[in-house]
């Protein structure tokens, strides 16, 4: 499988057969979601490092736009800030980003920005009291995957009127929201594991954040654990697990820091040669990982 993979410095396109890296985009991190539509990747940048030493108040991040070469050709800013960006997706003819700092949720529909408060505007400014990371669609329902700091809910919102339907308690720090066979799915990031609403549970060690599948493979992206200060010059891994979610090989991306989220490359796009610049470019330019610290993640 073909991944595109954001971490803390880059946009990267991962063999997982042969475990080459290629960086396609560096220097607007920290990256986040990945979304796609029609003849362009959407890649979440906030410009700024978790090892920043300016404010997250200070924070502006913007969309960078990717063509069917996976060369950057546009770049989208929302008329108000988008701090501690985290998933986006495209549903319904609109781009969706999960803005985690106030509880947000940016809706852009190709001309006009929208925010949407799902549980309300905190009347104390931003506050990220629920840190909405991740979506899943249904057909008149939007899933929000919610925590913080501790354990997480998914919440279940109509999509006509974005009233609350539904809660289920799952995981703890969970990212990343996936339904199969009936059961539902996220990584419980604290724990590190993969968990089901229904009894499955498959520890992964590490921060696991980041999923993809394609027919005979399953990806699970896992972060190192480490205090914030260090979070960024760590190396985190991917997992290669077969459908059956047995491990095949773990791919190291060194100086990297974290992992956050997961595509398949779709079909139709393609990287153009970029001269063999693999992680060993990537390990000699960063110097190599920092010590990790601690078991606390977010």
């Amino acid at each position: 499988m073909r991944l595109l993979v954001t971490t803390s410095h880059s946009l990267l396109l991962v063999d997982t057969d042969s475990g080459s890296a290629q960086p396609l985009h560096r220097g607007s991190g920290l990256y986040y979601g990945i979304a796609q539509k029609h003849d362009t990747i959407y890649v979440a940048a906030r410009h700024r490092l978790v090892s920043s030493a300016r404010e997250q108040a200070q924070e502006r991040g913007s969309i960078l736009l990717f063509d069917r070469a996976l060369r950057l050709c546009g770049e989208l800013e929302a008329p108000f800030p988008l701090r501690d960006m985290h998933a986006i997706a495209w549903h319904g003819e609109r781009l969706w980003i999960a803005a985690s700092f106030e509880d947000m949720i940016a809706v852009y529909d190709g001309a006009n920005w929208e925010r949407w408060f799902p549980l309300g505007e905190g009347s104390a400014g931003p506050a990220d009291l629920h840190h909405f990371n991740s979506f899943m669609f249904d057909d008149e329902v939007v899933w929000l995957l919610a925590h913080k700091r501790g354990a997480s809910e998914l919440l279940a919102f109509a999509k006509q009127t974005r009233q609350l339907q539904r809660r289920i308690a799952l995981g703890d720090c969970g990212h990343n929201v996936w339904r199969e066979g009936g059961q539902m799915f996220t990584c419980s990031s604290t724990d590190g594991k993969v968990l089901g609403d229904r009894g499955f549970s498959l520890e992964t060690g590490g921060f696991p954040r980041g999923v993809a599948f394609d027919a005979d493979t399953r990806c699970v992206g896992v972060s190192a654990v480490a205090e914030r200060k260090d979070r960024d010059f760590t190396t985190g891994k991917l997992m290669v697990f077969d459908r059956e979610w047995r491990l095949q090989r773990t791919i190291e991306l060194p100086g990297e820091g974290l992992i956050l989220d997961l595509l398949p490359l779709p079909a139709g796009f393609e990287d153009r040669p970029r001269g063999g610049r693999l992680l060993r470019w990537l390990r000699s330019a960063l110097g190599g990982s920092r010590a990790q610290g601690s078991r606390t993640q977010r």
